[in-house]
């Protein structure tokens, strides 16, 4: 009897579970990201040198945790020694070692997703100050891993997750069972896209004229001949009008507004409102940088680099769900360190 309880008191949470408000906070010379499912990261910040620790973790009891130690020599770091990292990893100076049988080894990446190897890993370096590797004390450009604020990292992700005195806690744990971790949140359904009929050139002519005459662009700085305007049909009645408005050295600023197909025209400043507050507080007012719109799917892709490379900004997909346009995934990565991830990290995202 007491078995089907807590199976049902699981169940009953687990429906309970709606997509949680992400977090993106640094600790120090650490910083955490979160998505809306509660899948959590870490990683070092401030002088690596293209040395990179990334600590990651799923929601729930039994969450897949993964280590991974990368060193990512690229051309923001020409002169990082290049040289396997394992045999030569410190630990404040001395010999940290990685038994083979339980990491993936290579030049440049050595990884670990055995959930009791990450643990004893993290258990290891969490009172440490610093991990940096041998043969460089000569060498101008050290790389290291600075850990202060590592220990508040690894509980910002344990709290996120609810894992705070429970015996799956990487800090602060405690006698609670794995099953008092709740499980991940679900993601919110993606919205629906009904397709509409293509523009008539009758009704583009009349909306590249009503764009052109009325929609207010004296603040921007592109020339009128370079305000390109774009449409695209969005319902029956409803269409998007983008035009071009300042072009950075990679970033290109756009106007946005939803108009009447058919006259009388009328159009309103697309205004893009997130379903969440990054870290409770924050409300996130995405500006239309690189504005992309794919027309069959309905999806509004923007993009925006914080410089040149693209180690860092924000990009954001919106589908529009007949009445407006609703978020789709929102990713972003604040650090300009020249660290690839292969995608800056996830903090919303949504299924089907």
């Amino acid at each position: 009897m007491m078995l089907r309880v807590i199976t049902f008191s699981v169940l009953l949470l687990a429906a309970l579970q709606v997509a949680a408000d992400p977090l993106q906070q640094d600790y120090s010379d650490w910083t955490v990201s979160c998505d809306n499912l509660n899948r959590c990261q870490a990683r070092n910040i401030n002088d690596h040198n293209g040395l990179v620790l990334l600590i990651s973790r799923e929601a729930g009891p039994q969450g897949r945790a993964e280590v991974r130690l990368d060193n990512q020599q690229s051309e923001v770091f020409p002169d990082s020694d290049t040289r396997p990292i394992a045999p030569r990893l410190l630990l404040d100076g001395k010999v940290l070692r990685l038994n083979p049988r339980e990491w993936q080894i290579a030049d440049r990446l050595t990884l670990a997703d055995n959930p009791l190897v990450v643990a004893d890993f993290i258990a290891r370096i969490r009172e440490g100050s610093a991990l940096t590797l041998s043969g460089e004390e000569k060498i101008k450009l050290r790389q290291v891993v600075s850990l202060k604020g590592f220990k508040a990292a690894l509980l910002a992700m344990d709290a996120q997750q609810g894992r705070v005195e429970s015996v799956t806690a990487w800090t602060k744990p405690g006698s609670q069972p794995a099953e008092s971790v709740p499980p991940a949140p679900q993601a919110p359904e993606a919205p629906v896209f009904a397709l509409p009929q293509p523009l008539t050139e009758t009704e583009i002519a009349a909306l590249t004229q009503f764009a052109a005459t009325n929609i207010d662009a004296n603040d921007c700085t592109l020339e009128p001949s370079e305000r390109d305007i774009r449409l695209t049909p969005l319902s029956a009645d409803r269409a998007l009008i983008l035009v071009n408005c300042d072009m950075g050295a990679y970033n290109l600023f756009s106007l946005a507004y939803l108009a009447n197909r058919h006259a009388p025209f009328k159009a309103e400043e697309l205004a893009l409102n997130a379903p969440f507050k990054l870290n409770g507080t924050q409300t996130l007012e995405p500006e239309m940088i690189n504005a992309d719109m794919d027309e069959a799917k309905g999806e509004l892709t923007l993009y925006a680099k914080g410089r040149g490379i693209g180690d860092c900004g924000e990009s954001s997909r919106w589908i529009y769900d007949g009445k407006q346009f609703v978020l789709a995934e929102y990713r972003s990565e604040p650090h300009c360190d020249g660290v690839s991830q292969h995608g800056w990290p996830l903090l919303w995202t949504t299924r089907g």
